[in-house]
């Protein structure tokens, strides 16, 4: 786990490093800043067919009962004196003893593991002599005071050190400090070391239970080979995905940039960009891109879609005549600008920044914006869609909490994934619910009562004179004479509705119109109309 520190305990690990670094170490300053900055500690996968009265909770926490054993296999304990662990008590007077190499075997260190404030993880350490080899630990638990059924505790992590870890006069009191910090993290992937890594074998006739040859790490021999002195892991991985002879990468992320920017890939199969997918329109355009991506530009995105975004092509009309489009209907020759519907993301966000409220604020957990009721629903844990507190209900899509089983319906509705697959592409729909979605779902509604008051704070003057400052703020153009009738029309039709019924003026105008007013009504569904307009909903 990445660790992110407030900046007082980050400037603490700073000098704690320097000080060990300066007084120990360099290789020992690493050591420590490394297990402090991200808590990984040495796991040791847990065999299964070794637990009794014991268990794995959700795979990651080992749990155990009274008489409780487990075996924590290979463990080298080669110049190891010290013992740091994170575990939760549910009852107190529990013995916890390691053996070596079998249940009753050697007895490497025994303590008490007490109940835990209010049932939360605590951070212990304990101290052992120092064995060498490796060695398969046997933890066994004793606790008089549970039942059979019940659980006295858990262990969330491991991590074995040399005597003294982190003891040194200079750094102790700050590495204990650091070592609790409440943070929060970040989940990080990292190799299993070598001794913990399975073997793979081929599976004959693809059986699973008939194993063949063992097979190492490789990449496909009709792609280009490894690096030289790369490693057999993830790592040696990403260095050959960038690896200059290996032009792939470069094409795909070309291939799917141009995608987002003109509708359709160079190669339209940005999900098969190979031997088996349609070839390239342009195929030199795409070599073209793609060395500069890797070479000119470092692998910026930003630099490659600003190429794109001020190159002619992208800077063409989008306007089409009937023989262009006859000729070229999905402008694969790009003899015009491109022109489709925003994404489901974008389709929301630019309602909330058209309505002067979308929240720029970065990074941060995920928050819960408006949606409809009884739409999200965890009957086996009670959770409940908790809208967010103030303008935090107003941040981009890309903040929106997500779950697989009750994904956020707006964005699915404009052909967002629900994520209980991997998607690799998005497939651009057009239905009528998505017109359903933007003229009644309440996070438009809610867009279109700011949209109003901006309109009415802008533009206190006629209507026609704020329907076509509306217009022009979502679109960028002030409208023509017809469309400004027609706005005009649908705004003297609400207005006189809503001074026949104040009831139905009321409920639309809700809490965040500042005037409650038959004419702010108006001007809300006039506001909501022009966000469903296509042109706000279609980039061109």
């Amino acid at each position: 786990m990445l660790r992110h520190f407030s900046t007082e305990d980050s400037l603490k690990l700073e000098n704690l490093t320097n000080r060990v670094k300066e007084t120990i170490s360099p290789e020992k300053a690493k050591q420590v800043y490394t297990f402090l900055k991200t808590l990984q500690p040495v796991f040791y996968s847990l065999e299964t067919d070794s637990l009794e009265n014991a268990a794995l909770y959700d795979t990651k926490w080992l749990g155990l009962r009274q008489h409780g054993v487990a075996r924590l296999p290979k463990v080298n304990l080669d110049g190891k004196g010290r013992l740091l662990f994170r575990y939760q008590g549910w009852t107190g007077g529990g013995r916890w003893t390691v053996h070596l190499d079998k249940p009753d075997g050697e007895v490497l260190f025994s303590t008490i593991l007490d109940k835990t404030k209010e049932g939360g993880f605590e951070i212990k350490q304990v101290d052992f002599p120092v064995k060498s080899g490796t060695h398969n630990l046997w933890f066994t638990y004793e606790n008089a005071q549970l039942k059979p059924d019940m659980a006295g505790m858990q262990f969330d992590w491991f991590h074995f050190a040399e005597p003294g870890f982190g003891d040194e006069p200079a750094v102790k009191a700050d590495f204990q400090h650091l070592l609790r910090a409440t943070t929060q993290t970040t989940p990080v992937m990292v190799e299993n070391v070598p001794k913990m890594k399975r073997p793979t074998h081929v599976f004959e006739r693809g059986n699973l239970l008939v194993k063949g040859r063992v097979v190492e790490a490789a990449t496909p021999k009709h792609l280009p080979p490894m690096p030289k002195n790369a490693p057999a892991n993830r790592l040696g991985l990403a260095q050959w995905m960038t690896s200059p002879t290996h032009p792939l990468t470069a094409r795909t992320m070309v291939n799917r940039l141009w995608e987002q920017l003109f509708g359709y890939g160079l190669a339209d199969t940005l999900e098969d960009l190979g031997s088996q997918g349609i070839p390239p329109t342009h195929q030199e355009l795409l070599d073209w891109l793609s060395w500069e991506f890797m070479h000119d530009y470092e692998w910026s995105t930003k630099k490659l879609l600003k190429t794109m975004v001020m190159s002619a092509t992208y800077r063409q009309d989008s306007r089409v005549s009937a023989e262009a489009l006859e000729a070229d209907p999905y402008n694969r020759f790009y003899a015009r600008g491109p022109r489709l519907r925003l994404t489901a993301e974008q389709v929301r966000d630019q309602a909330l920044s058209i309505a002067g409220v979308l929240n720029q604020k970065m990074y941060g957990p995920s928050v819960m914006p408006h949606q409809p009721e009884g739409v999200w629903q965890s009957p086996w844990n009670g959770d409940n869609w908790k809208l967010a507190e103030g303008d935090e209900r107003y941040r981009r899509a890309i903040y929106t909490f997500l779950k697989r089983t009750g994904p956020y319906p707006a964005m699915m509705t404009f052909d967002g994934v629900a994520r209980e697959v991997c998607s690799a592409r998005r497939v651009r729909t057009n239905t009528p619910l998505q017109a359903l979605v933007t003229l009644n779902d309440e996070a438009y509604i809610v867009a279109a009562r700011y949209f109003a008051n901006r309109i009415y704070e802008t533009a206190k003057k006629q209507p026609a004179e704020q329907l076509a400052m509306a217009y022009q703020m979502a679109t960028g153009h002030r409208p023509d004479a017809a469309k400004t009738k027609v706005l005009v029309s649908l705004y003297q039709q609400s207005l006189t509705d809503f001074a026949a019924h104040k009831d139905k003026m009321e409920k639309l105008c809700g809490k965040e119109t500042m005037i409650q007013s038959p004419e702010m009504a108006a001007l809300v569904v006039v506001a909501n109309a022009i966000l469903n307009l296509d042109e706000v909903l279609t980039k061109s």
